[in-house]
Order: C-alpha cells, then structure tokens, then sequence
C-alpha cells in the first residue's frame, strides 16, 4: 500500500460517499495530487502503481475487443488480424459452406413451395397464392371443400348447438368453405402427391434454419478462438482523462479522450 497514490480528489470522495472503507495503515500514506489527471485507456487503469510494478490490467484491451467483435462479425477476420492464416481459412470456409447450404436450402423450398402451389391449382382447382399455412394444410387433408363442411363443420355445430337450429345453421353458414375457397380434388393420388411435395419444402425450410442456427455457432466458435490468441500492443491507442476542475467545487472536474498515434 506504500506506493498507492489518489490522484483525483473527487473519486476519493465519492469512495467514501458510496461507503467504500480503507484501513488506518493505508489513509496514512494516501497522497493526493490534484495536478495529474486519472488516464484510463488500452484496457488498463494508468496512474495507479503498486510498489513500482507498474499499472493494473482491468478488463478488454482494445486490441483484444477488435479480434473478437470482427471474429463475431466474420468468422475468421479477428484470425486474419492477428496473423493466424490456417485458422481464418477455416473459419472462413466454413462460413462460405454456411451460406452457401442456406441460400440453396431457400431456393429449393420456395421452388418445392411453387410446385405443390401448382398442383393445388391444376388438380384441385383451388389458389393458395396469399393464403396461411393452416388453409394449406386443410387442403392437403380433405378430398374436398363439401368433406371438410360435412366432417368439421356440421360435427363442430352440433356439438356447440345440438339443441338451437337457428345457431346450429347459423354456425354451419358462417363457417363453412365455399366459392373461390371451395376445392376438389381430381383423385386421391394427386392428394397424396399434394402432401408430399409439401412435406418436401417443409424440409427444406427447416434445412435452411438450421444452416442459420450453423452460422451463429461458426461466429462464437470463431469468437471464442480469437479470445485465446495473445495479443500485442496497439500501435495507436486512445485515452479517456479525468481531471480535477478549478479549486471552488471540490467535486468539480474535467473529462475528456486524447488519441495517440
């Protein structure tokens, strides 16, 4: 503790403020020196020295927060950086392979989704263009409009109105698909071939997501090596300075970030 020294009078007061307690060995060699600013920067407190050892590291150097912000951005960048070619070719390819499989993925599901579209439309005799996933599936479970009334709706409003017929009809009115929503299909065949073509872009989809889960992984294994790679002095830094005001307010001071390059 004999070689502490506080050079801000504010940030003492506001320790002792906040609560903060210091022994009685240590207040007895305290030096305040109001002249020389507090420098913070480059990940570590400036100022502070410990029986001449030099200052402290405290958290993320900058250097080290670049390598792992542009490894999170672009697996294999903060790799690059730092001079570890092998690792960035990998990250790198693995990022390409990602985004390769999830826009293939994409376009093989809108194709397959095209596909069963158009089945629907020539064998069924129905649009799906604008139309919801639940709509779609229906389709795809009922060899027509007239089944669908007849198994959902007419059993729904029986079961909900057995004994009101002006809400049983009323029910079956409001409910019921027909007009341009109404289909048939030709045969159970096409159907069947309905629901596979669309089990097919299901897959695809879900292909695609999971290259998308893939590249989040790639990115935080990316990031995590980076984190292990050491780390040299920044050619340029930048310092944030806290320095005390004029002698009327004791808690005054002055802030400011001086770059050195």
């Amino acid at each position: 503790m004999s070689g502490i020294r506080v050079l801000c009078p504010p940030l003492l007061a506001a320790l002792l403020v906040a609560g903060a307690t210091l022994p009685a060995a240590a207040l007895d060699v305290i030096r305040v020196d109001p002249a020389e600013p507090v420098v913070a920067g480059t990940g570590a407190l400036t100022g502070i020295t410990g029986n001449g050892s030099g200052g402290t590291a405290l958290g993320l150097s900058p250097e080290r927060a670049r390598l792992l912000l542009r490894s999170l951005t672009v697996p294999g960048w903060g790799q690059a950086t730092a001079g570890r070619r092998t690792s960035a070719t990998v990250f790198g390819l693995a990022e390409v392979g990602v985004w390769t499989s999830f826009t293939a993925f994409r376009i093989q599901s809108q194709l397959r989704r095209d596909t069963y579209e158009r089945t629907a439309s020539l064998f069924a005799g129905v649009s799906l263009g604008g139309r919801d996933e639940e709509f779609r599936r229906t389709i795809g479970s009922y060899l027509s409009s007239d089944e669908y009334n007849q198994l959902v709706v007419f059993r729904d409003a029986a079961n909900l109105y057995y004994s009101d017929p002006v809400a049983y009809r009323q029910y079956i009115a409001t409910h019921s698909i027909g007009g341009r929503d109404a289909w048939s299909w030709d045969s159970e065949s096409s159907l069947l071939r309905y629901r596979e073509q669309r089990k097919d872009a299901q897959r695809a989809a879900i292909r695609a997501n999971t290259a998308l889960a893939c590249a989040v992984v790639n990115r935080l294994l990316s990031m995590v090596h980076a984190a292990r790679i050491p780390t040299h002095a920044p050619a340029h830094s930048w310092n944030f300075e806290l320095t005390p005001g004029d002698g009327s307010d004791a808690l005054a001071c002055r802030m400011g970030v001086r770059a050195r390059f």
